[in-house]
């Protein structure tokens, strides 16, 4: 057994000896191979070190002559050689004879770019600042007063640039940099000599190792003769690495490698080929079952029963199911109730040897059931089923909801009232909707695939819409659509807008051009009609004498104004700040009853003023009425109407004039009726001054008499004096023509006077008048005289209409009382009153009851009570005879005008 092992051994060693030999002959070609190449490889290093700092050098040249010629325009910018002009023209010479740089640029202290070159450069913008790592760059060129070479970076369009900085600077005063911006992809491929290109890959890297730029990408470099060295100027961790192209296919290089590895693993692969075979097939089958067991897909194997014989892990996580506890069970238990016939089908099918492939849903552990997609191969020789399920769950959800949003766009396309219409590139109708066939009458079948001429242009507008076509196919619709008259299928012609927008695919392209197509015969018959109203109402009011103008409340501009107003304040108006336009004729913001800058919309319409003004350029009268209301946009405005009132101030000034000598002819005509008795009144005070006066002087002359007679005489005397001067007074006041003044004056001392009056005809009828007016009755604010008038006429008239009474039934009673605000004076006489027509008519101007009567004093009386903001009527008297009543404020409701129409008292 022993000698049998050493056999072995030896047969084991002399099988080793060829594979021995042929290592050793292998190991010692590759080691002589790979020493003559490795001495190749050490000669072209040293060329190209050599070759690669001359490179550095030319380009460094290069580099430090651009920083001269930079720094040559910063000493002539510096001494102000060099203008603007100057510094386009030798910039764009310098960087069409320099193409590795870019632009020159010209920046103040102030880090902003002021002059760019070439002028059409996007990169550097004139009046922008510099930004990201430049302002540090800027800044140490500046504070060393030498050229300084910024990072390189790469710009938004992805090329690597550098910049060089030269200090422009008179005496110690810093004006700002020379900017020299390189490409550093231009570096690379005209600052060094075309042969080195053509020999070498070089490129710039910067301190992190990124690439920046190479001479080329598209030559094979080798990576085994490679060179680097720092790029100094400009630094900041640049450096140039070249790469030497392979200047021979490589053939030369590898045959040797190739045919020792070749002839080694040919006498290899001869030994070891029933081994690998072997190993070949036990790996087949281990992928096999790891193919099986980490399909994706549920993988299973069936007998042509339909039962599991064996199934895949997929199973346990689609459907949740163990292999040990579906393996032997039947196909058909796991199949949705609804999908049983159709599987049983199937699989009678592959029953007879016919490959198989359909979709039922299927039960999960969880009770769920999934969509699964069979492919199902039978061996009958085998008499086994090999199936392939995928799980298509997901797939049949977003086609259910593809299904139900496609349904959902169309019930949408169809229920629109907007007819719709996509026409291809060519201008063929690839689709309408059902609104658009309704409008014109044709079915979507008929127009489907229709090129222009359409049938819905009428033929007197077939080349207007034939271009209107041209101009979408060209996208050169306009953004406010067309808008065009078209024909029905009965001929008859209306009018519509239509839209147009690209029609764009899933991809993103333009397949054709849709339109929205809407009917605006009715909205353009209705706008018709209201530019018809519109012009109508223009008319109307630009046929007004009253002017009449709208301004906006936030910023008083005039939004509109008839011809009436620009005719008095100027055509230019509109648009014009209103109160500096009607600066001449305006109420103050004072004079408003509400802020209309304080109104929301619920507050308007609102008024605002109603008055009268005066133009101060014109001299003309004007009655303003200004009101808030609401614009057809929905802002608060005010709308101001001025009415021409000159002509009628005039004739109320003309009344006026003429009232006020009707006024005083009445106070004369009552002067003169009372003349009797204010003769008999006048004549008792001085015949008792006569008489005092003329017993005086007999006492005096008798010499019989004593101081204290005379005394008491004279001082009788002086009061009848003092009486009939009152009396003359009086009546002077009363007849004298005065201004109408309203003031607060004691109602009592206006009673008083007027009875003066009226006593003496009084006492000759033998009439009683009693005065009830309390004392603490506050003063009323009147015209003194003229309610004296009113009092005085009032109680004339009911003396007079005592004159049948009997002689103890005649009683005149003056009686006032406080009521609110006001003060009601009432007149009440016994006499024989009146009837309700005499009442109705009472203050008809011209009626009168008295046979001498002129029928003007009472209606004189109730407009001078009117002008005081007060009333006047007359009522029977329930003891017999007539009230009458008048009130009067006793504060002021407004300010009385200079000049206003008053009536004088007459008789009535």
């Amino acid at each position: 057994m022993k000698q049998a092992q050493t056999t072995a051994n030896q047969r084991n060693w002399v099988l080793s000896v060829p594979y021995v030999a042929i290592g050793v002959f292998a190991l010692a070609m590759l080691a002589l191979v790979w020493g003559l190449q490795k001495r190749e490889t050490d000669l072209q290093n040293d060329a190209l070190g050599r070759d690669v700092q001359w490179a550095e050098q030319t380009m460094r040249l290069h580099m430090q002559g651009t920083q001269d010629y930079l720094a040559q325009m910063a000493r002539e910018m510096a001494e102000g050689k060099l203008d603007r002009g100057a510094f386009q023209v030798r910039a764009t010479q310098y960087l069409a004879n320099t193409p590795e740089l870019a632009n020159v640029v010209w920046v103040d202290s102030g880090q902003i770019i002021r002059w760019t070159a070439p002028f059409e450069t996007t990169d550097w913008i004139a009046g922008e600042r510099l930004a990201g790592a430049q302002p540090s760059s800027f800044a140490h060129a500046l504070t060393s007063g030498l050229p300084t070479y910024g990072e390189a970076y790469v710009n938004h369009r992805g090329a690597a640039l550098l910049e060089v900085y030269v200090p422009v600077q008179f005496g110690r005063t810093h004006l700002g940099a020379l900017v020299g911006v390189y490409t550093v992809e231009g570096m690379v491929r005209h600052l060094v000599p075309h042969w080195f290109g053509e020999k070498y890959s070089l490129s710039i890297v910067d301190a992190q190792g990124q690439v920046l730029a190479s001479n080329t990408a598209v030559k094979p470099a080798d990576d085994a003769l490679s060179y680097s060295i720092d790029f100094d100027p400009p630094g900041n961790g640049l450096a140039l690495r070249a790469k030497a192209f392979r200047t021979d296919p490589g053939v030369a290089r590898v045959v040797p490698l190739f045919l020792i590895a070749g002839l080694t693993l040919l006498v290899v692969w001869s030994l070891w080929a029933l081994r690998s075979h072997f190993q070949r097939r036990v790996r087949v089958e281990k992928e096999r079952d790891r193919l099986f067991n980490l399909s994706l897909d549920m993988l299973c194997i069936a007998g042509m029963d339909g039962s599991f014989r064996r199934v895949n892990p997929a199973f346990g996580r689609v459907l949740g199911y163990a292999a040990e506890a579906i393996t032997g069970k039947p196909m058909l238990d796991y199949v949705h109730p609804e999908d049983l016939a159709a599987t049983v089908d199937e699989l009678r099918q592959l029953a007879s040897g016919k490959p198989s492939s359909f979709e039922g849903r299927w039960r999960g552990a969880d009770g769920r059931y999934r969509w699964l997609l069979w492919a199902i191969n039978p061996v009958p020789e085998e008499k086994l089923l090999y199936a392939v399920a995928h799980d298509i769950t997901d797939r049949r959800e977003d086609e259910e909801k593809l299904k139900s949003a496609y349904a959902f766009r169309r019930a949408m396309g169809e229920s629109l009232v907007t007819g719709l219409r996509a026409i291809d590139l060519e201008g063929r109708i690839t689709f309408v909707n059902p609104a658009f066939c309704r409008m014109i009458g044709w079915s979507e079948q008929e127009l489907l695939g229709m090129r222009p001429p359409f049938p819905y242009w009428p033929p007197e507008g077939a080349e207007q819409l034939r271009h209107d076509l041209e101009l979408t196919l060209a996208g050169q619709a306009p953004p406010g659509g067309f808008e065009m008259r078209i024909m029905r299928r009965d001929g008859h012609r209306f009018d519509v807008r239509m839209y147009i927008s690209p029609l764009i695919d899933s991809a993103g392209r333009q397949i054709g051009w849709m339109a929205s197509m809407n009917d605006i015969t009715e909205p353009k018959r209705a706008r018709a009609e209201l530019e018809a109203a519109h012009e109508r109402f223009v008319a109307v009011l630009d046929g007004l004498d009253t002017a009449v103008y709208v301004a906006d409340v936030a910023n008083d501009e005039i939004l509109y104004a008839n011809r009436a107003f620009k005719n008095l304040c100027g055509f230019d108006a509109i648009g014009r700040n209103c109160w500096q336009v009607t600066t001449a004729c305006h109420p103050e913001r004072g004079d408003f009853l509400v802020d209309p800058r304080s109104l929301d919309l619920d507050g308007v319409p609102c008024e605002l003023f109603d008055g009268e003004i005066r133009h101060r350029l014109a001299g003309r009268w004007f009655h303003l009425r200004d009101r808030a209301i609401r614009w057809v946009d929905g802002r608060i405005v005010r709308m101001e109407i001025a009415t021409d009132i000159t002509d009628r101030k005039h004739m109320e000034e003309a009344a006026l004039q003429h009232q006020e000598r009707l006024e005083q002819t009445s106070r004369l005509i009552t002067l003169g009726e009372m003349a009797s008795s204010l003769a008999h009144e006048l004549n008792q005070p001085l015949s008792a001054i006569a008489n005092y006066c003329m017993g005086s002087v007999n006492r005096l002359k008798s010499g019989d008499y004593r101081q204290e007679d005379i005394l008491a005489a004279m001082e009788k005397a002086s009061a009848q004096a003092e009486r009939a001067g009152k009396i003359i007074r009086r009546t002077r006041e009363f007849v004298k023509k005065s201004e109408p003044v309203r003031a607060p004056v004691a109602l009592a001392e206006i009673v008083e006077e007027a009875i003066g009056f009226a006593d003496i005809e009084a006492r000759k009828a033998a009439v009683a008048i009693r005065v009830d007016i309390p004392p603490d009755l506050p003063p009323v604010f009147a015209d003194r005289i003229m309610i004296e008038q009113v009092v005085l006429n009032l109680v004339k008239n009911g003396v007079e209409a005592m004159q049948q009474a009997h002689a103890g039934e005649r009683e005149l009673k003056v009686t006032a009382r406080l009521d609110g605000s006001t003060v009601e004076v009432a007149v009440a006489d016994r006499g024989c009153g009146m009837t309700d027509e005499q009442l109705e008519r009472l203050f008809v101007p011209f009626f009168t009851t008295k046979a001498e009567g002129m029928g003007m004093g009472l209606n004189i009386c109730r407009s001078i009570v009117e002008y005081h903001d007060g009333r006047l009527w007359a009522q029977p008297n329930p003891g017999g005879g007539s009230v009458f009543r008048f009130t009067l404020p006793i504060r002021s409701s407004r300010e009385a005008p200079l000049h206003s129409p008053l009536p004088s008292v007459g008789e009535g």
